[in-house]
């Protein structure tokens, strides 16, 4: 409970500095981000992300602090999941702080850092031992945090169509309580970003 406690909190902060933003400059064309990905329970740079595939979907938007075409600093909103064969099947709802520079020609790099909910559910049965016999464990998952950071490369078309190559990290915690207190996990996504309408 205090982990949804604190994803709220981080929402409403965000929300908050967003309506401060708006007040400051006219509306922005708001996208749809879509991205398909690679996830791979290891750290960051340590081994091949692709010897065995667990795909994953994210579906979000973002919100606008300024209204610098070149120089953006933003808020995601992001609701993926993720399937890890015979391990667990990750549901996330999270929030992301941003930056994106664009450089040359629709060509741009960004920066993010973020944090949110993690539902964990598991990849096969389990069993608990009591009074002496296993007995079968319920499969509805269980609620985690989880916290991120990402950098992508992206390149933006004339009419605000943006595609993108992300490399994300997170930690899922606690993932086995007082024995594996946080799991690393890595993803690679590719992405597109597709302008809704203006003042959305």
């Amino acid at each position: 409970m205090r982990l949804l406690h604190f994803f709220l909190l981080f929402l409403l902060i965000g929300s908050a500095r967003f309506a401060q933003a708006q007040n400051a400059a006219p509306p922005v064309k708001r996208p749809l981000l879509l991205s398909v990905f690679q996830q791979s329970a290891q750290l960051p740079f340590s081994g091949d992300m692709f010897v065995v595939l667990h795909p994953g979907l994210d579906v979000g938007t973002e919100f606008y602090y300024n209204k610098n075409p070149r120089r953006q600093w933003f808020q995601t909103a992001k609701l993926g999941v993720w399937n890890h064969h015979y391990v667990q099947t990750g549901i996330q709802l999270y929030s992301e702080a941003g930056y994106r520079h664009l450089f040359w020609q629709g060509l741009g790099a960004e920066l993010r850092i973020g944090a949110g909910y993690l539902h964990s559910i598991p990849g096969t049965e389990y069993f608990e031992l009591q009074n002496g016999a296993y007995v079968s464990k319920s499969r509805f998952g269980r609620p985690q945090f989880m916290g991120s950071a990402a950098a992508g490369v992206s390149y933006t078309l004339p009419n605000s169509l943006r595609f993108s190559l992300d490399y994300q990290f997170f930690l899922q915690m606690p993932f086995i309580n007082k024995y594996v207190p946080m799991a690393p996990g890595t993803a690679l996504h590719l992405g597109l970003a597709w302008p809704l309408k203006t003042g959305f």
